[in-house]
């Protein structure tokens, strides 16, 4: 089963880390679009530009079982 880990570095040293260990790529969306959004989302995605002008996109899909992609320039990593 896939496994996805959410972290936030908090501006007083601590560590929010609001998923378990088992947390799966259904749960990171459950906590990023909340449980009562009609219709649900098939996926998340994540987009930055960096600043060399970089297209990164982080797809998280749906689902207890799914895997999470990462693409760069629009090119599979």
């Amino acid at each position: 089963m896939p496994k996805i880990k959410v972290f936030a570095s908090l501006v007083n040293g601590d560590m929010w880390d609001p998923l378990d260990e088992e947390a799966t790529c259904e749960d990171a969306l459950e906590l990023i679009c909340g449980d009562d959004m009609r219709p649900p989302p098939t996926s998340v995605v994540i987009k930055v530009i960096t600043e060399s002008g970089k297209v990164v996109e982080l797809r998280i899909p749906n689902s207890s079982s799914g895997k999470a992609s990462v693409r760069i320039d629009g090119k599979a990593v």
